[in-house]
């Protein structure tokens, strides 16, 4: 008799659990957390192209002339996207960018982020990836030490380009 006693409350416990889950689960409780877009100034002839949008703090600029930035073409039929690790002196936050198949194909976007634009340093890596479920995937790339993203001595910049 005394096993059935310690058995009864556990019962009424997993009952009641279960019928808070489903009240809170009927509710569809939904929250969201937006900010408004970061307008950057346009600086160069670099070519209007629209953005994907805003990824978890990230965001694709028309703003060139800053040294050591990234500038990113994806001359791919995918949909692509590229994911920044920063480890130099001044990292920032991971970051991603979304492209659409051939965006920024022939001059390329400038990367940039909410707080402005960011340099590139040795050491960073990048990795860009089709969001279509193929698996294709470009990088890692380790800035300053792997083939990509190559250096613009002339104009003081990095250049990734996506095939």
């Amino acid at each position: 008799m005394k096993a059935k006693s310690s058995v009864y409350p556990a019962v009424m416990i997993a009952s009641l659990f279960g019928l808070v889950v489903l009240v809170l689960g009927a509710m569809q409780f939904s929250v969201s957390i937006e900010q408004p877009p970061t307008v950057l100034p346009d600086l160069s002839p670099v070519p209007s192209a629209t953005p994907t949008g805003k990824k978890q703090g990230a965001t694709i600029a028309k703003v060139a002339g800053v040294p050591g930035a990234l500038i990113l073409s994806n001359q791919t039929d995918l949909p692509v996207r590229v994911a920044l690790l920063a480890r130099g002196k001044k990292a920032v936050e991971p970051a991603h960018w979304d492209f659409a198949p051939l965006e920024g194909s022939t001059e390329g976007l400038v990367l940039s982020l909410p707080e402005g634009n960011f340099k590139l340093e040795k050491g960073d890596v990048l990795v860009a990836f089709a969001q279509d479920g193929s698996g294709q995937y470009w990088g890692p790339y380790v800035v300053g030490e792997s083939d990509a993203p190559t250096w613009d001595a002339k104009l003081l910049r990095w250049n990734l380009t996506l095939q």
